[in-house]
C-alpha cells in the first residue's frame, strides 16, 4: 500500500534557475533569494521520509474541461520557457513518470464521477512549475504532473486531491505532494517592475495582498486549513496563483479543511516582481491522513 509522506507548498520562480551571482544583482543588497538554499531543506526532508515519488500540482498547466494528470512512462527532452526564454532555455529534463499512479487516480475519479484524462501522448508540452522543481529537487523518484482545471472552483479541486490521496494509497509508493506555485499573484506594470526586483515582501505588489498572504502563513503555521479555505473567497481577489489549486488539491489529498496539519517555513516569505512566494511543509504527524 501506498502513502503520503509529505506535502508542500513550494515556489518555482524562474530567478531560481539564474546563477548565485545574478540572483544576488536582483536582489539589490547583494543578498539571495532564500528560495534556492530552502530546496537543499527540503531534499533533505524528503530523503529523511524515503520519498519516492512526486506529485507536482503545476500552476502553469491550464485545462479546461477536466483535470489532466502527464501519465507517461518517462519524461524526456529539452525545456524553453515560452514566458521566459532569457533566463531558461534549451535546458534538457530526464526523468521516470508515473503511469501506474495515473492510472489509479483515473480508476478512483471514474467511480466519483470527477472529469480527468490520464495523458500520455509524448507531445504534451511542460511547464516550468514542474521543470523547476525536478531540476532543484529530483534524484531517481518517479514524477506526475497535475493540471489546473480552471473551471474548477474550490470544492473541485478539493475533491480532486481527495481521490488523488485515496489513489495514491493504491499503488506502492512514498509519495510527496508538491504544490508548486506562489501566493497572492500580481505583477507590476512594465515601467515600475524593475523597481521592485528586491526580494524583500515589502515589494508585494499591494499592502492588501501581503497582509492576506500573511493570514494565510498564519493559519497554516497553526494548522487551521478550516480558516484558509474559509478565507477563500476574499483571497482570491488577490489572484492567488493559479486560483490557489495547488494548495487546494493538497489539502484535499491530505484530509481536507479538517486536517490539522502545521505548515513549517522552509523559506522566508519573499517578493517576486510583485507576487508572494515561499516554501511551507506541512506536518502530516499532526494526526492528518489521506481522506
Amino acid at each position: 500500500m501506498g502513502r503520503i509522506v509529505s506535502a508542500a507548498v513550494v515556489g518555482h520562480v524562474p530567478t531560481v534557475m539564474l546563477d548565485e551571482d545574478i540572483r544576488r544583482k536582483l536582489g539589490g543588497s547583494g543578498e539571495d533569494t532564500t528560495l534556492v538554499e530552502g530546496f537543499s531543506k527540503l531534499r533533505t526532508h524528503f530523503d529523511e521520509r524515503e520519498v519516492d515519488c512526486f506529485i507536482i500540482f503545476d500552476t502553469h498547466w491550464f485545462t479546461t474541461t477536466e483535470h489532466v494528470v502527464a501519465g507517461a512512462a518517462h519524461h524526456q527532452g529539452l525545456y524553453t520557457s515560452e514566458e521566459l526564454p532569457r533566463v531558461i532555455h534549451e535546458l534538457p529534463f530526464d526523468y521516470p513518470g508515473a503511469p501506474e499512479l495515473a492510472q489509479s487516480i483515473r480508476e478512483v475519479c471514474k467511480t466519483r464521477r470527477i472529469r480527468v484524462t490520464n495523458a500520455t501522448t509524448p507531445t504534451l508540452p511542460y511547464h516550468y512549475p514542474t521543470i523547476n522543481l525536478v531540476h532543484h529537487l529530483h534524484r531517481d523518484e518517479k514524477v506526475l504532473s497535475v493540471s489546473v482545471c480552471q473551471t474548477g472552483e474550490r470544492d473541485d479541486f478539493l475533491a480532486f486531491g481527495e481521490a488523488i490521496g485515496t489513489a495514491a494509497e493504491q499503488v506502492d509508493s512514498r509519495v510527496a505532494l508538491l504544490g508548486s506555485g506562489g501566493m497572492s499573484h500580481r505583477f507590476w506594470p512594465l515601467v515600475e517592475l524593475f523597481e521592485h526586483q528586491g526580494y524583500g515582501p515589502e515589494h508585494v505588489i499591494t499592502p492588501q495582498a501581503r497582509e492576506a498572504d500573511e493570514f494565510v502563513l498564519a493559519c497554516w503555521s497553526r494548522g487551521d486549513h478550516q480558516a484558509v479555505c474559509d478565507f477563500y473567497p476574499q483571497y482570491r481577489q488577490h489572484a492567488p496563483e493559479g486560483k490557489f489549486a495547488h494548495y487546494l488539491m493538497l489539502l484535499g489529498a491530505i484530509g481536507g479543511p479538517g486536517c490539522n496539519a502545521r505548515g513549517e517555513q522552509f523559506s522566508d516569505y519573499e517578493n517576486s516582481i510583485g507576487t508572494g512566494q515561499v516554501h511551507v511543509v506541512f506536518d502530516l504527524d499532526d494526526g492528518c491522513a489521506p481522506a
